[in-house]
């Protein structure tokens, strides 16, 4: 589930980077970001399920089958729509703010989240903290400088 968060956090923080990068409105920013968020969350949802019932398949499980599986599913798919929900949180504000300006927010709302997230994986495997923490929120800004300045260069063409 850790996986999915995540994803769905990155993902879409990715997507809200790009498209505001391009200078679009927040408006726009927030249906590309709202739209990847529930492309990713299917994907992730369906791949989960898919590979459960693979797995179940060739451990030889008959009974139950596709049960386990689509509860597996369904939760990987709402983990995954929850952690795509983070970035878009200043977009769906009442105060409707500008692609840059809902993309800060919506940067430091992720870092914290992601930053939390592997600041309690690393408690529960015994590793640092700080480190786990500090390596996902820099996953997540990687991810969301590239799509950024992919964005950016685009709209110089236009």
């Amino acid at each position: 589930e850790v996986f999915g968060a995540m994803d769905g956090t990155i993902s879409t923080l990715a997507v809200i980077a790009g498209v505001a990068g391009a200078g679009t409105s927040g408006f726009v920013v927030l249906v590309a970001g709202a739209a990847a968020m529930l492309a990713e969350a299917i994907s992730m949802g369906f791949s989960s399920y898919s590979s459960a019932r693979v797995r179940e398949r060739i451990l030889g499980h008959k009974k139950g089958i596709g049960k386990a599986s689509l509860k597996e599913g369904v939760l990987f798919w709402l983990v995954t729509m929850g952690g795509g929900a983070i970035p878009l949180i200043p977009f769906v504000f009442p105060v409707r703010l500008d692609g840059i300006s809902g993309l800060w927010l919506s940067v430091l709302f992720s870092i914290i989240f992601l930053f939390t997230i592997g600041f309690y994986s690393g408690r529960i495997t015994k590793r640092s903290s700080w480190k786990e923490g500090l390596f996902n929120a820099f996953v997540g800004m990687v991810a969301a400088a590239a799509t950024y300045a992919v964005g950016y260069g685009i709209s110089l063409l236009a």
